[in-house]
């Protein structure tokens, strides 16, 4: 069994992340931790828990890596993730980053897109980019593995083999794509109130928004030269869930089955 810790486990993302490794037949969560609510049992937390009956622990990063195999962050970026990050590398174990501490190869780019330092040079040159439908085999091999972003996700697979097969002009690429509240996270923001979202729709980080150097690097490095794209995210009322359309212009006439 693998002996897996999650970091930040109260958040929307760590919780989902719990439930997918409890119902893993060959992972055993083995500690969990988290920023404010350290000694309160994960179900009285969210009482829909009631079949996992652990306590978020108050443990030092030494101490929950020894004990695990890999180690989830599910913290914000900015840094909460480098204590255990370090401390991997330290006892030779795995680490899955789900912040965007590392999925930027570049840390002048990430510090003017976040505002924030980034890590150390040589953490970032151990990380692998964790997206498996394009780097399966190097994350087989990498201690260090950057989760990407929700939106990079869609964009970047819903582009991936048009940029790689030379099949659309890489100087055309819009992306309209919308998500759903949780995505911003669990702490309270005005914007995101009920009355704030319901019956409502509205873009937001208009050419500002972070996960747009995250699809560049990557469609970037398929298509090997520098692309820019146009992406713009939307706010639309609903828990959950990533729709992102591209549009751009096809190289040459094909039909739709020969795209496909």
């Amino acid at each position: 069994m693998i002996k897996a810790g999650i970091v930040g486990v109260t958040g929307y993302t760590g919780l989902d992340l719990l439930k997918i490794l409890t119902e893993h037949s060959r992972v055993k969560v083995e500690c969990l931790t988290t920023a404010s609510n350290n000694g309160r049992k994960i179900n009285d937390i969210y009482p829909h828990l009631r079949g996992i009956d652990m306590v978020c622990e108050d443990i030092t990063p030494a101490d929950m890596v020894k004990r695990c195999d890999v180690i989830f962050t599910a913290t914000p970026h900015g840094g909460a993730s480098l204590p255990y990050v370090r401390e991997c590398v330290r006892q030779s174990k795995k680490i899955i980053d789900l912040s965007a501490d590392f999925r930027l190869h570049d840390r002048a780019v990430y510090e003017k897109w976040y505002e924030v330092s980034a890590p150390d040079d040589d953490l970032l040159k151990q990380a692998v980019y964790g997206l498996p439908e394009l780097y399966a085999d190097h994350i087989k091999k990498a201690s260090i593995i950057a989760n990407p972003g929700c939106y990079t996700t869609a964009s970047i697979l819903t582009n991936a083999p048009l940029v790689a097969n030379n099949l659309i002009d890489k100087n055309s690429i819009i992306i309209d794509a919308k998500s759903g509240t949780s995505g911003a996270g669990r702490s309270a923001k005005v914007p995101n109130l009920f009355c704030e979202v319901n019956e409502g729709i509205r873009p937001y980080g208009v050419t500002t928004h972070r996960h747009t150097p995250e699809i560049e690097q990557e469609l970037s490095l398929l298509a090997k030269t520098d692309i820019t794209v146009i992406f713009t995210p939307h706010l639309v009322p609903m828990n959950r869930g990533i729709l992102a359309v591209s549009y751009s212009d096809i190289e040459k006439d094909m039909s739709e089955d020969e795209i496909t």
